[in-house]
């Protein structure tokens, strides 16, 4: 059975991150729903496991936006972004390289 990155984004990383999207609102921080809903508009229309790329670079960059995230979003992004990790770093292997 091959791993799917696709399934797994929709599985794992997309329902994080309605959930982000959902407290930023409910906190009234704008800027950071926006920008987690941008992160999972393209999580959500990836078509094949290259198009992951953009939303990941953007979830890399969250820490660098000058947002400053109140204790449940920063514990629910550190989460999302540990459980991106693994498909991120996966992605990035040359074919020859997976077992």
């Amino acid at each position: 059975m091959t791993f799917d990155p696709i399934a797994y984004a929709n599985e794992e990383l997309v329902p994080m991150t309605r959930a982000l999207c959902a407290l930023a609102e409910k906190e009234g921080q704008r800027d950071q729903q926006r920008f987690f809903a941008s992160i999972l508009a393209g999580l959500e229309r990836t078509a094949e496991g290259a198009d992951l790329a953009d939303p990941f670079m953007q979830l890399s960059m969250s820490a660098f936006m000058g947002f400053e995230f109140s204790p449940p979003v920063a514990l629910l992004l550190d989460q999302l972004l540990a459980k991106a990790q693994p498909l991120s770093e996966l992605m990035s292997l040359d074919e020859s390289e997976i077992n």
